[in-house]
C-alpha cells in the first residue's frame, strides 16, 4: 500500500524554499538552485512606512507636549543627573508645584497690574 514505484529522492535534491521577501529566479541549465533577489519593492514600502511613522510620531509628540521644549529639555538634564529615585519624585513634585504656584502668583500680578 505504502509502496512507490520509484525510490525516494535524497534530502539535498529537494529543492529548499526560498527566503521570506525574495523572488525565485529560474534555475540554471546546469541544473544548479535557484537564485534569490531581495524584492526591492517591498523593502521600499516598508522603509517608507517607518519614516512615515517616525515623522508622524514626532510631530504628534510636539503638537500634545504639555511644556515649551527648553522646559522639557530642562526636566529631562535635571532627572538624568539627579538619578531619579522613588524617594526623589515627591520632593520633584513638590518643586514643580511650587514653581507652578510662583509662575501663577507672578501672571496674576502682572494683570492686576494692567488693570490698574
Amino acid at each position: 500500500m505504502f509502496n512507490s514505484p520509484s525510490p525516494p529522492r535524497p534530502a539535498s535534491s529537494i529543492p529548499k524554499a526560498p527566503p521570506p521577501g525574495s523572488i525565485p529566479q529560474p534555475a540554471s541549465d546546469d541544473g544548479r538552485p535557484y537564485d534569490t533577489v531581495p524584492d526591492w519593492q517591498n523593502i521600499g514600502l516598508f522603509t517608507v512606512g517607518i519614516a512615515l511613522g517616525a515623522v508622524l510620531g514626532a510631530a504628534v509628540a510636539l503638537l500634545l507636549a504639555p511644556a515649551s521644549g527648553e522646559q522639557t529639555r530642562h526636566r529631562i538634564a535635571r532627572r538624568v543627573r539627579s538619578g531619579r529615585g522613588d524617594e526623589d519624585v515627591w520632593s520633584e513634585l513638590a518643586e514643580e508645584l511650587e514653581r507652578a504656584a510662583a509662575e501663577r502668583e507672578e501672571e496674576v500680578e502682572e494683570v492686576e497690574e494692567a488693570l490698574t
